[in-house]
């Protein structure tokens, strides 16, 4: 079977690499290649029973080498965004966005997340782009939770322009939650609507809306997240009034720039953790309970104020997360440049064992760290070898 399998899987692999003018470094030893992994079995020995949907995949397909188990599924919905903050696009966009009929359709992001909580994940979250923007955002969240028991938590990643419009009737998010979304993270920059326009190249008077959206979020009792990524000259100083905002039922997370191609990085507008930590002395620190949170958790009166610090101090070594990109492409680092199209072997009329080999075969080429770079520095030079961060996903 798996000799049948796995030809079936040499035949519909599509593998997707930019390539760069520097060779790909990285910390651990070499990883099987694509091609030694179809030559051999690395999932445990499939039998009859496995075919069966309902059953589960065994946990190895979302095993890394370095025993990193992904329980944690990304997945982007659009690359379509209405706003055009300055961090992460140009002004006009990114302009080669990937044709409607190339992206997922909602059965197959259905199919995805199955395969997903089939092998063991448990954490699902939809972003884009802005997610909002999909018409079928409800329906795909209800289906995801109606079909995967397993799936203790589902969230969303969104700019929350759309989250008080109404769609059939009915406020988005108040279907949201309905459907089973649990958790709603907000990007909002800026506390001052001129910040905000200036930063997101919008109207002054859409801030406004957003922060109605978050308090919506929290008075229906969603686990809602305030997300802030912080430029120096910017927004820079706005630290302590983002920390004493709201109560206890908002938490905010200040995010290190990040570097992707064509959103414009430039380390020297970098504001490192240390540097905001320092901004906000009357921080108390306050241990994770979750060893894979990518969020340094400190506490300011009944607030609670995170730093994610992906270009200072890396977690990557509790790593848990992988990423589908609304063309269905699997990208196990954020910040590497390959992928694996997860779409591709979908409409080529794959099992979920297929699907589940190519997952794992991904996973075992996973760099330690930084998708192979070295450190920061290295990822912002090489930055244009990745895709733009509205094309990944948030």
């Amino acid at each position: 079977m798996l000799l049948r399998l796995h030809a079936r899987a040499r035949r519909r692999l599509v593998v997707r690499r930019k390539s760069t003018a520097a060779p790909r470094r990285g910390l651990g030893p070499g990883g099987p290649s694509f091609a030694d992994f179809l030559r051999r079995s690395v999932l445990p020995p499939l039998d009859d029973h496995w075919e069966r949907e309902t059953q589960a995949l065994p946990h190895a397909v979302l095993t890394d080498r370095y025993e990193r188990f992904h329980g944690y599924l990304r997945v982007s919905l659009t690359e379509r965004c209405n706003l055009r903050c300055r961090y992460c696009m140009p002004a006009g966009g990114v302009p080669d966005l990937t044709p409607s009929q190339e992206l997922l359709t909602a059965q197959e992001v259905e199919r995805v997340v199955n395969v997903f909580a089939r092998a063991g994940a448990s954490k699902v979250r939809l972003t884009g782009g802005e997610p909002t923007l999909r018409r079928d955002l409800v329906p795909i969240c209800s289906s995801i939770r109606s079909q995967n028991p397993n799936i203790t938590s589902l969230g969303l990643t969104t700019n929350g322009m759309k989250l008080l419009g109404k769609q059939d009737g009915v406020r988005l998010i108040d279907g949201l939650a309905e459907a089973g979304v649990d958790s709603v993270n907000v990007s909002l920059d800026s506390l001052d609507p001129d910040t905000f326009s200036r930063m997101t190249r919008r109207p002054a008077k859409t801030h406004q809306r957003v922060l109605d959206a978050i308090d919506a979020c929290a008075s229906l009792g969603i686990n809602t997240k305030v997300n802030c990524v912080v430029l120096r000259g910017e927004n820079d100083r706005e630290l302590r009034a983002f920390a004493e905002r709201w109560d206890a039922r908002v938490k905010i997370r200040f995010i290190e720039w990040m570097p992707f191609d064509g959103n414009a990085y430039d380390a020297k507008r970098l504001v490192p953790y240390a540097e905001m930590r320092a901004t906000l002395s009357h921080l108390t620190p306050l241990m994770s309970e979750d060893p894979h949170d990518t969020t340094k958790w400190w506490t300011a009166g009944s607030s609670k104020v995170g730093f994610i610090t992906s270009m200072s101090e890396h977690f990557c070594g509790t790593c848990n997360r992988v990423r589908v990109t609304a063309d269905g492409n699997l990208k196990t680092c954020l910040f590497g440049g390959d992928s694996v199209s997860l779409r591709d072997a979908l409409r080529s009329g794959s099992s979920d064992i297929e699907l589940g080999t190519l997952i794992q075969a991904a996973l075992q080429k996973k760099h330690f760290k930084h998708g192979g770079y070295e450190d920061a520095a290295d990822v912002a030079k090489h930055a244009s070898a990745n895709r733009p961060m509205v094309k990944i996903g948030g």
